[in-house]
């Protein structure tokens, strides 16, 4: 059919359709050698129609272009889906955190008036933000995912590392202080967490293993995920809870595993002998860590 004809059928442009055929995206079925007239095939649009699907999530035209060429590996594919999930979720979160403090300077302004001469600080959080960060932080479905991610693109010879962090009595909080104040201790460690993890480690990934319990992987060495677990404890040590409205000064147990890269049937289970390691870090009392590195 002509390109006018496909292009209405599919609900596109003709202008669409030759920047398409420009890329080698989706080249006609035949074109006339005098003419340059272009003519597609009914099943055509089965492949523009995964190019607008890959397209509306933000998939660029390159990397559709080598999706869809040649024989397509459904692991792969899924891979890559998986990939761009996490991306949107990462970019979701950044965003949330840009509303907070959009909805925290109109607190400000409302309250207080707009004053050029004065300092502001958009990181004070009250309880309303801290409820939305919360709900946010990503939980271990996104956190396996992405881990999953990460050590799939490990080579042989790299190190991957997972360790746990968790609030020491932290119960209490809630128990003397309010599940309020419980929060804002939690939103606390999570970003002295995401600092050191940003700091210190390239490719990692942060999840909320339950209650008080976070969870980390990366690509990393014993040293590494050591510096950042020593890096974590300190600025526990030197945070002021008192600000947030926890009277008691707040310590942490970090436990964790360092091994090869193996396959993914391998990676939940090395993830869950980390929970062993916290134990260890509990044993040694709080503001401690242990860290073990597997052989292989």
């Amino acid at each position: 059919m002509k390109i006018g004809e496909f292009a209405e059928r599919n609900h596109v442009t003709t202008k669409l359709l030759r920047h398409y055929d420009e890329i080698g995206l989706l080249t006609p079925s035949d074109k006339d050698p005098v003419t340059g007239y272009r003519s597609y095939s009914q099943e055509q649009g089965h492949k523009l129609n995964w190019i607008l699907v890959l397209k509306s999530l933000d998939f660029s035209l390159i990397r559709i272009k080598e999706l869809l060429d040649g024989p397509i590996d459904r692991t792969m594919f899924i891979d890559q889906l998986v990939c761009k999930r996490i991306e949107i979720t990462s970019a979701l979160n950044e965003q949330i955190q840009k509303k907070i403090a959009i909805d925290r300077l109109i607190a400000m302004v409302e309250k207080e008036g707009f004053k050029m001469n004065k300092n502001i600080d958009l990181q004070q959080t009250g309880f309303a933000d801290v409820h939305e960060i919360k709900k946010n932080m990503p939980n271990m479905e996104m956190f396996l995912e992405a881990a999953a991610s990460i050590a799939a693109q490990n080579s042989g010879d790299e190190r991957i590392s997972v360790f746990r962090f968790d609030i020491s009595h932290f119960k209490q909080v809630n128990d003397e202080y309010g599940f309020d104040v419980g929060d804002q201790v939690i939103v606390a460690c999570f970003r002295m967490i995401e600092s050191n993890v940003g700091k210190h480690l390239t490719r990692a990934t942060i999840g909320r293993a339950a209650g008080d319990e976070f969870i980390v992987f990366a690509r990393a060495s014993k040293d590494l995920a050591a510096q950042t677990a020593q890096g974590i404890i300190e600025d526990m040590k030197h945070f002021d809870f008192s600000s947030i409205g926890c009277p008691k000064q707040m310590g942490c147990y970090i436990g964790g595993l360092v091994g090869p890269a193996g396959n993914g049937a391998d990676l939940r289970q090395f993830i869950e002998n980390s929970i062993e390691m916290l134990e260890h870090a509990r044993k040694l009392g709080p503001n401690s860590f242990a860290i073990e590195a597997l052989g292989g």
